[in-house]
């Protein structure tokens, strides 16, 4: 999450400067402490039997913190890097990338809201601030790899890629 991207732009254009995104970063991250609940005293530990309890529980705010965040967040940054793989060998359609990305904006909702509902139930704020901070990293993600596919094509699609989906290069 944010590799290819930030690292294109920085490289190619002049869209965002390092010094611009970390003064974001920055500013996010504060603003996410500062709104970030602190641990709960006392809570229940749950485990769930099956996947939907698992889904459900981490929905509504049940289960600890790294059981929302971990799965979705490997799933979600492997997804990414496949993508970008395929898309770097030359054998995945532009059409093909922009649908995946689409596709994965559902269950990136679903994972803010359980982790914004399970950040009470972590080890501590930090980790809780951390662990929000990363989901609103995707989304930053999400809209820079939309920057790069509308405005800057040709860094990351090749000419055959690029035929096939606008018609030129």
């Amino acid at each position: 999450m944010l590799i290819d991207s930030l690292s294109l732009l920085f490289a190619f254009t002049s869209f965002v400067t390092w010094y611009e995104a970390l003064l974001v970063a920055l500013a996010l991250g504060c603003l996410v402490f500062y709104l970030t609940p602190s641990p709960a005293q006392e809570w229940e530990e749950r485990t769930p039997a099956t996947l939907y309890f698992y889904l459900q529980w981490s929905w509504l705010g049940y289960l600890r913190l790294k059981d929302a965040f971990y799965p979705f967040f490997i799933l979600y940054n492997a997804v990414l890097f496949f993508i970008d793989y395929r898309i770097n060998e030359g054998n995945f359609t532009v059409a093909s990338w922009v649908t995946i990305h689409i596709i994965m904006a559902m269950p990136l909702i679903y994972w803010t809201g359980a982790v914004w509902r399970c950040s009470d139930k972590g080890a501590s704020r930090i980790w809780a601030a951390v662990a929000r901070m990363m989901t609103v990293a995707a989304y930053f993600d999400l809209l820079l790899r939309w920057v790069i596919y509308q405005y800057y094509p040709n860094i990351l699609f090749n000419c055959q890629q690029m035929i096939i989906h606008w018609g030129d290069c």
